[in-house]
């Protein structure tokens, strides 16, 4: 078992892995820090990810998006019949037995597992909450990116990066309450894209890419190409509520945003003093960024043209 050091959504990760998953680990988080635990800011939480391979003969299946009990045990458990991920909050770690059949299955590690193991983490913190957006930076200016299922995001945050904008995620951006410096963090090495759309993308032809069951989506791993327009973090200047309601740009309140994102912000929080912390924390970010609902076309060049002249203002 070898150990290596790598950041992921903000939390520092000491990551141990036998050989045959080493591959998983590099797809995952891409190179390792220095050999010590990588600081993407002091106080920083270092989580300790553990990988071995059994021989399990079951076919993946989708486990539910929360397991039972989700929100008030100690232990979650992550079931996709062929793998599982072992949340212990105490501990600070996650422990992932993973099939040798599913070495190669990005949806069961990736999606199902780890992706979703460090989203529970963050949502059961007194220290921590996630919003379901993502973040894009144009000429280093931030946005965070949020929409109702089914607007568009995903397209949007991944054509931002098709035009030269930097990617900080398009999913889910976790908020470190104790991070001085005011960012939102982000899993910039995979997006969730329409196959339609990533067909018409001649960079992404040897992308690795897996189709997420039940879903008009695949996860797509950005190539080499795109690397360094690939962050972690961003400090954002606004907040985008996309719409296919209008094609204008309005300015919304902050109250607005707020009510919109609380089922984010208070998941996970059965203490009323959880919930009252990050949503003061999520009222202070706000307070400093332009809060606009953004209406889509459907010329997508032109949203992002629309997008870097928004951030410029």
């Amino acid at each position: 078992m070898r150990e290596t050091f790598h950041e992921f959504y903000g939390y520092r990760i000491a990551c141990t892995a036998p050989a045959d998953a080493e591959p998983v680990v590099r797809r995952l988080f891409g190179p390792p820090s220095a050999p010590a635990p990588h600081a993407p800011w002091s106080g920083a939480d270092t989580i300790r990810l553990s990988f071995e391979i059994t021989d399990v003969d079951h076919d993946a299946v989708p486990p539910p998006y929360f397991p039972p009990h989700w929100d008030t045990r100690d232990e979650i458990v992550l079931d996709t019949r062929s793998s599982t991920a072992t949340v212990s909050l105490a501990a600070r770690a996650v422990h992932v037995r993973l099939a040798r059949s599913d070495l190669g299955n990005p949806i069961v590690w990736g999606r199902w597992l780890v992706e979703k193991a460090f989203l529970i983490m963050t949502l059961r913190s007194n220290r921590h909450y996630g919003l379901h957006a993502g973040a894009l930076e144009v000429e280093g200016r931030g946005a965070l990116v949020t929409a109702d299922s089914g607007v568009g995001k995903s397209t949007f945050t991944a054509w931002g990066l098709f035009q030269g904008a930097t990617f900080i995620g398009e999913d889910a951006m976790m908020r470190h309450i104790e991070d001085p410096e005011d960012r939102f963090w982000g899993y910039p090495r995979c997006g969730y894209l329409d196959p339609a759309v990533a067909k018409t993308r001649p960079e992404l032809a040897d992308a690795p890419a897996a189709p997420v069951p039940a879903r008009d989506k695949c996860r797509l791993e950005w190539p080499a190409s795109f690397e360094e327009r690939l962050v972690t973090a961003v400090r954002p200047h606004a907040l985008l509520i996309l719409t296919r309601d209008h094609q204008e740009i309005r300015p919304v309140g902050v109250d607005e945003v707020v009510e919109l994102c609380r089922s984010d912000f208070e998941a996970g929080k059965l203490r009323a003093e959880d919930r009252a912390l990050a949503e003061d924390d999520l009222r202070a970010r706000l307070a400093s960024m332009a809060l606009l609902e953004f209406g889509l076309s459907s010329d997508l060049k032109a949203n992002y043209a629309r997008l870097a002249t928004t951030l410029q203002a």
